[in-house]
């Protein structure tokens, strides 16, 4: 570990910890010195890893017999990356292979970057894991906060959403055990997104999710049991649609054990399809867009609101046609009768929806799509004034879904197939052993560092010696 860690680190170390600590007493602002050691480290940290690459490229240099028919084509080739500790800059060796003709910095294929590669691996998953949540600009900027120069570009952050395609991450988990489960509940619904090019329509980006019932777990919340959030772009046909709902369903239940299955959502044509998909499915009418129907035809008036409430959910269909023509022939303007015109065509369209309230009213709960929507799509796509392009919409809108899956992102990038493929080596190359002597490793212990052997006058030796031999009593 000399190579890595020798005594101007460790004095630089020491350095850090004490113009922190001067800082704080100076100042007696614990941000002030929390800052200041942290950029300190960062500093130091950056050093390592330019140290550890150099020494990487050292190590292929000086042993010819790791690196099979590769050749020196030329020396201190210098490569900038912008790493989580900030800007790292490094010399490594440009090598030809005798036989393939091929060039390559080994050093740089060794830790997986590619000859225009800009950003480190682990910055990038820093970066894209905050995009669920913040715009591509602002996503670039959020590691400048922890490390000054690390901030990129919107552009550069979409491109790296690109290169992940988050939408065609399949996240299986094993099942030891399928749930057995009564009642499953699938909620459905879009949000509407808008364009970003001038004159091209907003776009429906749709939202199915799949549980078990809700459970109380306050005053005035309930969380939804066994939750697996589902998205699609524009485009998805109805098929492809259900059909992974009933793989994921397949897969994860006991489906001989399940008594009712219940497709819930606002009527529109793919919705209701899914019970036709889904085997022994039941679609049912969601209560929010039932409430709306019947406010949209009541209007303002209470008595009619409440009589036709009545008729809708005691399934009264002759009751309910009977009253809404009769708002109709009530109506004067003709954007009013318009309005009711399409209710009547609206809640007729979905009658064996609306009727399924009252059929199974004991084992239902309610459908809450819209606030789901809200909250997992709408609050990235759709409540600010953006316009997203149907790829764009549809990347941002699967990381959001991961994310309130539990899908750990930042992992998941790391795994990802972007990584560049190292240039074909010799196995000897890096073997456990040899990587650790590329490295420097060499076991050693804190009494090769100076400023922690006894006699050693530094002004922290005294306090860091107590830290290394666990004495915590100052």
């Amino acid at each position: 570990m000399q190579y890595l860690f020798d005594d101007n680190l460790a004095v630089s170390f020491q350095k850090v910890v004490e113009k922190s600590l001067i800082e704080f007493f100076k100042e007696h602002d614990l941000t002030s010195f929390q800052k200041m050691l942290r950029d300190g480290m960062n500093s130091i940290c950056a050093e390592i890893q330019k140290r550890l690459l150099e020494r990487i490229d050292d190590h292929f240099v000086s042993n010819a017999d790791h690196r099979k028919n590769w050749v020196i084509e030329r020396r201190n080739d210098a490569k900038t990356i912008l790493s989580p500790f900030g800007q790292i800059t490094y010399r490594r060796t440009y090598f030809k292979n005798k036989k393939t003709g091929q060039y390559a910095h080994l050093a740089d294929q060794v830790v997986g970057y590619s000859p225009h590669r800009r950003l480190d691996s682990l910055l990038e998953a820093d970066i894209v894991t905050e995009v669920a949540e913040l715009s591509y600009r602002k996503a670039g900027m959020s590691q400048e906060r922890n490390v000054p120069g690390t901030g990129v570009s919107g552009q550069t952050v979409m491109n790296l959403v690109r290169k992940f395609k988050p939408e065609k991450i399949l996240i299986k988990k094993q099942v030891k055990e399928k749930r057995k489960c009564r009642v499953i509940y699938i909620e459905a619904d879009e949000d509407h997104v808008s364009h970003g090019e001038k004159g091209v329509p907003a776009f429906e980006q749709r939202l199915v999710y799949v549980h078990e019932g809700a459970v109380r777990v306050g005053k005035n919340r309930s969380r939804l049991v066994g939750k697996k959030y589902f998205t699609f772009p524009p485009g998805v046909g109805s098929e492809e649609i259900w059909g992974e709902i009933w793989r994921y369903l397949d897969a994860t239940y006991d489906l001989e054990e399940t008594e009712y299955i219940f497709v819930l959502g606002d009527g529109a044509g793919w919705i209701k399809s899914g019970a036709e998909y889904i085997p022994t499915a039941r679609y049912v009418m969601d209560r929010f867009h039932l409430r709306q129907a019947i406010q949209r035809a009541a209007g303002a008036d209470e008595n009619k609101r409440a009589a036709l409430t009545k008729a809708v959910w005691d399934a009264g269909w002759t009751d309910m046609n009977r009253l809404l023509i009769s708002f109709l022939e009530e109506a004067e303007q003709e954007s009013r009768r318009e309005s009711i015109e399409k209710v009547i065509k609206y809640l007729n369209n979905n009658w064996q929806g609306i009727k399924a309230h009252n059929t199974y009213r004991e084992v239902l709960v309610g459908c809450s799509a819209e606030g789901h929507v809200s909250h997992v799509l709408s609050a990235r796509l759709s409540s600010r004034p953006m316009g997203w392009s149907y790829v764009g919409a549809n990347q941002v809108a699967h990381l959001r879904v991961h994310h309130a899956n539990g899908v750990d992102l930042h992992a998941a990038y790391l795994k990802g197939h972007y990584r560049t493929k190292a240039v074909s080596l010799d196995r000897s190359i890096n073997p456990p052993t040899t990587l650790a002597k590329a490295s420097g490793e060499s076991y050693e212990v804190f009494d090769n560092v100076p400023t922690l052997r006894r006699g050693a006058r530094l002004s922290l030796g005294y306090l860091l010696r107590r830290i290394s031999n666990g004495n915590s009593d100052f």
